[in-house]
């Protein structure tokens, strides 16, 4: 029974270590960015931004619209004054019917509103047994606000922008996806090679007290050795119990932010082909950014919105608008005699609201929008300065980071090796338990700084294809 129960233990293993697919970096990222909720959700806001943009675009094109009340029906008493001063009510049943034609258009250069329409009107009195006809076959009317603030101007401008910043920001929003799969990524690496540590302690400490305890037949050693070689197999297990669970903790929150299934196991690979290696020219990293980063078009963005701010506060004491009609009418009790003679139809208003006594208000006004503007002047400067300071940082420690990778590999094989040679020298009697021990965890230390390095770097290079959203690898825009 005993070695039925091994045996099966042995194939589960097998089995458990054939489920498990290879995962590298770059497979981690792309299946992110296809398949995970953030990368979904930045695909929704991104095309939500676009028909917010096609909506405002569409709003500037000429609008056609049909207007209709058909009909409206009313039946009651009008009281009608009579020349000795009574009163007499009288008995009305009336509808009027109404059909219309309208084309609308805003001027953004101007801020002016042109529309075309034409109408037509029916008017019946059952009562009387009477009906009319009245309309406009055509008319052109205008309306101009004067000196006034102009928003079609300013939003077309500041639309265009916001547009523009959501289609760099989706970018954005993939590259800081993909530094975070990076993070998730290692957090897995580490887990997996503490766990490696942990079964590769507890096998040579149960070696180590294999051979300690045919020491005690010998006389060549002590209890108190074999007490402290148990002790040390009880932490090994208790390590190797702890890392099983931070692994299977770094495989569920990688799972979920790929977007796979929760139970899926992966032998995650460490990313130990490093792509770039070699300085990266600091002018050319600036640039990219202000090409390629969202911010810098909503700095450009937020600083015509406070400069729009202003115009409006100025532009909002005196108020006055022309309106202009031109065009035909006519009336009749047949349709023919609406259009047939057509008689010309002429308004022309202006209307003006300046306030005499506001108490300061507009000025306060004007005041608070300038200051406005200069609070989003310096913000922007302090942001522009803080994201040039870290994309200049990067590009100097990238390089250092690369040099830190060669040396904590060496420093892993060295350990490896010295280890190694420690263990043989104690298996022949050369070497303390204490000596073997200190081996052993300089080791570990090593291999830990070792991935530690590789972490540092990677998460540098996609915080900077983040900050640039540009891939220094092809030397390509993303």
């Amino acid at each position: 029974m005993k070695n039925f129960s091994t045996l099966a233990l042995a194939l589960l293993s097998v089995f458990s270590v054939k489920a498990q697919a290879d995962l590298s970096l770059d497979e981690a990222i792309r299946t992110a960015k296809a398949k995970s909720v953030a990368a979904k959700l930045s695909e929704n806001i991104r095309e939500n931004k676009f028909y917010i943009y096609q909506t405002f675009l569409a709003d500037l094109k000429p609008q056609l619209s049909l207007n209709a009340s058909i009909p409206t029906y009313s039946r009651d008493f009008l009281d009608v004054r009579q020349p000795d001063g009574g009163v007499r009510f009288i008995s009305r049943t009336q509808n009027t019917s109404q059909l219309g034609l309208s084309i609308l258009q805003n001027i953004p250069l101007t801020g002016g509103q042109l529309s075309l329409y034409s109408d037509i009107t029916r008017f019946d009195d059952f009562e009387e047994e009477f009906f009319a006809y009245s309309g406009s076959p055509v008319s052109v009317r205008y309306s101009q606000p004067l000196f006034a603030f102009n928003p079609y101007k300013w939003n077309r401008k500041i639309e265009k922008l916001k547009f523009e910043e959501s289609q760099k920001d989706y970018k954005f929003q993939m590259e800081d996806l993909a530094l975070q799969v990076v993070q998730l990524f290692f957090n897995v690496i580490d887990a997996q090679e503490e766990m490696r540590i942990a079964q590769t302690n507890l096998k040579n400490n149960q070696l180590v007290k294999n051979i300690e305890e045919k020491r005690v037949d010998l006389g060549t050693t002590s209890q108190e050795k074999i007490l402290q070689i148990e002790l040390q197999v009880l932490r090994s297990q208790q390590a190797l119990k702890a890392t099983s669970v931070k692994l299977k903790t770094a495989l569920l929150n990688l799972n979920i932010l790929l977007g796979t299934a929760e139970q899926q196991t992966w032998n995650v690979l460490p990313p130990i082909q490093i792509v770039f290696g070699k300085e990266i020219n600091q002018t050319q990293a600036l640039q990219q950014a202000l090409e390629n980063r969202p911010e810098y078009i909503a700095y450009q963005r937020r600083q015509m919105e406070a400069d729009r701010d202003i115009s409006e506060a100025k532009k909002s004491r005196n108020q006055a608008s022309l309106q202009a009609v031109i065009g035909f009418n006519g009336a009749g009790e047949t349709l023919n005699e609406v259009v047939n003679p057509l008689r010309d139809q002429q308004r022309l208003g202006i209307a003006v609201n300046v306030p005499i006594l506001d108490w300061g208000r507009n000025k306060n006004r004007v005041g608070i929008s300038e200051a406005n503007q200069r609070v989003v002047a310096y913000t922007i400067e302090q942001e522009r300065n803080n994201l040039n300071r870290e994309i200049v940082n990067l590009c100097d420690n990238l390089l250092l980071l690369f040099d830190n990778i060669q040396l904590a590999r060496k420093t892993d094989e060295i350990g490896l090796k010295r280890y190694q040679l420690a263990l043989q020298q104690y298996q022949l009697g050369r070497l303390s338990i204490s000596d073997l021990n200190l081996a052993l965890n300089e080791k570990d230390e090593a291999k830990r700084a070792y991935l530690s390095a590789l972490r540092q770097y990677w998460e540098a290079y996609y915080q900077l294809r983040k900050l640039t959203l540009f891939d220094f690898q092809s030397d390509n825009k993303l």
